[in-house]
């Protein structure tokens, strides 16, 4: 048993670690800093326990993390370890070990709750912390920290148990109304990171067997209105740009969406937000409040067959799904949806039927991406029924299934880089179906035809930047639209290309860009301009300059024609 750490009224150091992938709004330390305020909350650990956070990234060589951490002269070391950072925090954990014997390690977060067993084995860590950490962390610890050792209960294993696992065995669900927000007590702070990661809830009523939910406790627990409004106070206080919503049924509660919608359009208007609904919960009224709001609408649809959808524990019914999904349309409302590829029983041409179908939906971006089998999930205890193989190492994904086997995986795997770079990157939804129209094409058969030509200019790692991306895009097009002899409404699609990725930099990035045009830019984006075609014997193309900057209001604004001197027009596109 290790001594304890703690003599006379000196506070224990407590060094709470989070590695994120790269630097971004969205990587910040949420989790541990819920442990954080925590402890300093709790009557155990707020006057014996002084946590500090401490950021690393993936990039970053263990044994720097490990000297970084070392020079904070810490009593113990907890780690917040995901998918991406699991073998990241081990290397940096046996690091810590070598240099500091005597140190006491922790980890928690979603691979400490999925496979404690695991990481005991993989890193030399004292105790894990499996659920919700509030409670269970504070109590390990401390005791840690206390006499050495931490006890065996819900939610805490430790090196060396020997008491029969339950599982799983994690800790009771917290009561959210009586955790302290690490925002209102400063230990986040969210000027610094540019952004928030904001927790309006936990858990989630659903059963989707590929997820951590479906095996945790079922339900959503709602943090109180009055610590709602506080942060978001905070946040308008802080000059931060964007905030990530944490609440994976937030339109569930209609009543508290909408009430909650108005409340970020009265008193947060300032800022973007990027929050999870679900499709079938949407009605016109939140439609309606989206559109009045800077945000994305992200709608977890995971593939368009109801069959394959049923398999992993999801109801869908299409044409619902698309007739909610019309209402964010309607209203201009910006949204976009993921899908997955390999899900058991699916199969390549049930995926690119999938992707096309939600392609026609007209989403503003698409994530798509490969089946992860996690362990701690329902789907990673089914697995071997549904005959999937899977890495067994993060980020597990599946290697191939019945239905699905490697080559096709990898097919799906190129579509979804060709969708992500032409589409999403390439900022596409504004243009993609009119081009489509005037080719004459399909839109899979398109993107396939892109991959192709990637490929041949130097492959898709060449492609890293907006600019670098439009290019391609205006490369590929001009050689499709003079294949398919459609020369003369070539120039209208490459306006609407260069002019879409302007906006798109002035919107998303804050880019002021000066560009030369064919065609005015409000004709452009127009309907006249629907039939592209049409547009470009109606409207005889010139070469104008403008420029595309951001409003002071959070839209877009257009100048121009430029050398036109005080003539030049000024209009602003929200």
């Amino acid at each position: 048993m290790k001594a304890s750490r703690t003599t006379g009224t000196r506070r224990s150091r407590v060094v709470l670690v989070s590695i994120h992938l790269a630097r971004t709004p969205q990587n910040l330390p949420l989790g541990a800093a819920c442990v954080a305020s925590a402890l300093k909350q709790a009557e155990a650990s707020r006057d014996t326990v002084d946590p500090v956070l401490l950021d690393g990234y993936v990039t970053e060589p263990g044994t720097e993390l490990a000297k970084r951490i070392i020079e904070l002269a810490p009593d113990l070391v907890g780690f917040s370890v995901y998918v991406w950072s699991r073998e990241a925090a081990a290397a940096c954990a046996r690091e810590l070990r070598s240099m500091a014997p005597g140190l006491f390690l922790v980890a928690g977060g979603a691979e400490a709750t999925a496979d404690p067993e695991g990481l005991l084995s993989a890193a030399p860590f004292d105790a894990i912390i499996a659920g919700e950490g509030e409670r269970a962390g504070v109590s390990a610890i401390t005791e840690l920290l206390a006499r050495g050792s931490a006890s065996v209960a819900a939610g805490v294993f430790v090196r060396g148990e020997t008491v029969p696992r339950i599982a799983p065995r994690r800790t009771p669900p917290e009561d959210v109304t009586r955790l302290p927000s690490p925002w209102l007590d400063g230990t986040l702070v969210p000027g610094p990171y540019g952004g928030a990661l904001w927790e309006l809830a936990r858990g989630c009523p659903f059963g989707c067997t590929f997820c951590y939910e479906s095996r945790g406790h079922r339900g959503a627990r709602r943090f109180a209105l009055e610590r709602i409004e506080a942060e978001l106070e905070l946040f308008v206080r802080s000059g931060i740009a964007q905030v990530m919503v944490l609440d994976p049924t937030f339109n569930a509660d209609r009543e508290r969406a909408a009430r909650l919608l108005r409340l970020l359009r009265e008193r947060g208007q300032d800022l973007h937000y990027v929050i999870e609904v679900r499709a079938e919960f949407l009605d016109r009224v939140q439609a309606r409040l989206f559109s009045e709001l800077a945000c994305s609408v992200q709608i977890g649809l995971q593939t368009a067959r109801p069959e394959i959808s049923k398999l992993v524990g999801r109801s869908l019914d299409p044409s619902l799904f698309a007739r909610k999904v019309g209402l964010l349309n309607e209203t201009g409302t910006v949204f976009g949806i993921d899908l997955i590829y390999g899900l058991p029983g699916d199969d390549l041409a049930g995926f690119r039927a999938s992707l096309e179908w939600v392609l026609a939906l007209e989403p503003n971006h698409l994530d798509v991406f490969r089946l992860s089998v996690l362990p701690g999930t329902l789907l990673f205890d089914q697995a071997d029924s549904f005959g999937m193989a899977r890495e067994t190492a993060p980020p597990y994904r599946v290697l191939s299934t019945p239905t699905f086997p490697a080559a096709d995986l990898d097919a799906a795997e190129r579509l979804a880089k060709a969708l992500d770079l032409f589409y999403v990157k390439g900022r596409a939804v504004a243009w993609f179906a009119r081009a489509l129209k005037a080719l004459g094409a399909r839109p899979l058969p398109l993107l396939d035809q892109f991959a192709d030509w990637v490929e041949g200019n130097g492959g898709f790692d060449a492609l890293s930047d907006p600019g670098s991306i439009e290019e391609a895009q205006a490369s590929f097009l001009s050689e499709r639209f003079a294949a398919g002899r459609q020369t003369r409404a070539l120039p209208v699609v490459l306006d609407l290309v260069r002019l879409n990725g302007a906006w798109g930099r002035a919107l998303a990035e804050g880019e002021t860009t000066e560009l030369t045009l064919g065609h005015d830019p409000e004709a452009l984006m127009g309907p006249e301009a629907l039939e592209l075609r049409a547009f470009a014997a109606a409207f005889p193309a010139s070469r104008l300059r403008y420029r595309i900057r951001p409003s002071n209001d959070g839209g877009v604004s257009i100048e121009g024609p430029l050398g036109k001197g005080d003539a030049a027009r000024r209009s602003r596109i929200r």
